[in-house]
């Protein structure tokens, strides 16, 4: 048997990259036509283009919702929203269109009257038969934006109106381990893990995110557990020994995956397409999260992910470093 630590796997992953140089992987996934397609469970999606910003009220149409969710369609089996007005609304229905399962999402923040349409609308869609899991919040506690005891009472809402749906709560592993009453609350609760705003260096990444996961996982009492939001974005600033990098977000992508899957998560990948609005809001790093770029072009070193010719990598099960069998 051979230790395979954090170093083997990226030569894994370098192995992976020559095969991919070689054609033997990599980016062919593009188009979704006849070609194999290895899916990912899920993928946060968000459908803005360039020059439009969801906090200066921009309303998008279903035809463009629609646009963007064929581009990343072949590829997931699952796409999550984060909001139900301004035209998000229409997001459910045509995910069912496309044969896709929906996770929709109500927007909450400190503006109560605008959290009341987020909550109808998300209500109002699930009865429609467009929903299969209902995300009512996200990161609203870390923002600080609402009280622990408000978003219980929005919760506990939507769980009475549509009794025949999981209801859940997204936030940050650090936020739901300090709040014991949201996890006992919702049916299942999403964790995002970001290595990268933490500091941590892509080497280390998985190996931190395996340890969050086991805590959450000891705080859950039985509760299903997603993870809501991870990723690696593909440039801006470094945060300590986290360098974004087109490589490095190819690498953390692939790991991610392989990681999840061999570990049984159910997860939606942070996301789908780069949108430059989030740039003023988080940094010039804010616009370079997708496995898409804002055109809709699928990102250098990405497609490896999707090809059913390139293996996930052999994350052993709860347990970082993992042992491989030696030739």
């Amino acid at each position: 048997m051979i230790e395979a630590t954090v170093s083997t796997r990226y030569w894994l992953a370098m192995l992976s990259s020559l095969m991919i140089a070689c054609g033997a992987g990599g980016d062919r996934p593009q188009d979704g036509g006849s070609q194999a397609i290895s899916k990912v469970h899920g993928l946060n999606f968000s459908p803005y283009m360039d020059g439009q910003d969801p906090n200066l009220g921009t309303v998008v149409d279903s035809d463009q919702i629609r646009a963007r969710m064929q581009i990343i369609e072949p590829y997931t089996d699952w796409i999550r929203t984060y909001g139900s007005t301004h035209g998000l609304e229409t997001s459910g229905a045509v995910a069912r269109s496309l044969g896709l399962k929906a996770a929709l999402g109500a927007w909450l923040d400190a503006d109560l009257a605008t959290n009341e349409n987020e909550i109808e609308n998300l209500i109002a869609a699930a009865k429609a038969g467009e929903a299969d899991l209902l995300i009512v919040g996200s990161e609203v506690l870390l923002r600080g934006e609402l009280s622990e005891e408000v978003l219980i009472d929005y919760l506990v809402r939507v769980k009475s109106e549509v009794p025949d749906l999981p209801v859940a709560y997204a936030d940050t592993y650090g936020i739901l381990l300090a709040h014991p009453k949201v996890l006992n609350t919702v049916d299942v609760f999403l964790v995002n893990y970001f290595p990268y705003w933490e500091g941590i260096s892509i080497d280390a990444a998985m190996e931190t995110i395996n340890t969050w996961h086991q805590q959450v996982k000891a705080a859950s009492n039985g509760t299903k557990i997603i993870v809501g939001e991870s990723g690696w974005p593909s440039d801006g600033n470094a945060v300590g020994l986290a360098v974004p990098s087109p490589e490095s977000a190819a690498r953390y992508f692939r790991d991610f995956v392989s990681w999840a899957e061999a570990n049984d998560v159910e997860y939606f990948y942070f996301s789908s397409f780069d949108e430059r609005w989030k740039s003023a809001y988080e940094g010039s790093q804010g616009a370079h999260w997708g496995v898409w770029d804002k055109d809709g072009k699928l990102k250098p070193g990405m497609g490896a992910v999707f090809d059913v010719l390139v293996p996930t990598l052999p994350f052993a099960r709860d347990s970082i470093p993992i042992s491989i069998q030696s030739p």
